[in-house]
């Protein structure tokens, strides 16, 4: 056995995060983590930003796990079924939707106090060891908000309205940029238009893209990072 790390940065819609999410509300749906020869999850780490350039209140945050491989019985034969969870329901609203039971490997709960106390610049991060979550399959994570966690944003987009793949560097206002963005953030518009991907934060008032915009934005356009919910696993694998 040999151990691997392994960054995960699942999507959250901009035009979800534009409302705080409450107490039971999905924070993302099932998504898929690219692994191999993984057999377990061991420890993690939960990575949570802050709420427009100052400190999260923090809350708990159930992280579920799944796996596309269900072995089973069929008169008394092993047998099994591979298939993608089926979704919890619409993130940004309570769970709804049966159907992934049998996917599911293992839940970890995160409480509140799991959390450092924000010291690290409007940043959160809880760490849990000592995990033992089997891994068969495709492997999939989900989260579900304990409470009200909110990602909302102020920063605006200081330009004239542009066409998709006209423009690397993009003038902001309204909001220090300095406090919300880091080079490697995917950055999407509130109605969910793709501005692109951070290589450099210039100043308060400015980013440049790693490469030209992928969708028209508009002038005022409130901007948000797609993955302020980022994990580190800590996978036992295979040689």
């Amino acid at each position: 056995m040999s151990k691997i790390y392994k960054k995960v940065s699942p999507v959250m819609p901009a035009s979800i995060q534009a409302a705080a999410y409450a107490d039971t509300e999905i924070l993302f749906d099932w998504h898929k983590v690219d692994i191999k020869r993984a057999s377990s999850i061991s420890g993690l780490q939960c990575i949570v930003r802050g709420t427009n350039g100052a400190d999260q209140t923090m809350v708990g945050i159930d992280l579920l796990f799944a796996t596309s491989h269900i072995p089973t019985l069929s008169d008394g034969v092993n047998v099994s079924v591979d298939t993608t969870p089926t979704t919890l329901g619409t993130t940004g609203a309570a769970v709804d939707t049966p159907g992934w039971f049998n996917n599911l490997c293992g839940i970890v709960e995160i409480a509140a106090g799991d959390f450092n106390d924000g010291d690290l610049i409007y940043l959160n991060i809880a760490t849990k060891s000592g995990l033992d979550i089997p891994v068969n399959g495709d492997l999939f994570v989900a989260a579900v908000a304990k409470g009200a966690l909110d990602f909302r944003t102020t920063v605006q987009v200081n330009e004239d309205n542009f066409a998709a793949g006209t423009q690397t560097v993009i003038t902001l206002d309204t909001k220090d940029a300095t406090l919300l963005f880091a080079p490697g953030d995917v950055i999407h518009a509130v109605d969910d238009a793709v501005l692109g991907t951070i290589k450099t934060v210039d100043s308060a008032t400015q980013i440049t893209l790693t490469k030209a915009n992928v969708d028209a934005i508009e002038d005022d356009d409130v901007l948000y990072n797609v993955s302020p919910i980022q994990l580190i696993l800590s996978c036992e694998c295979f040689n």
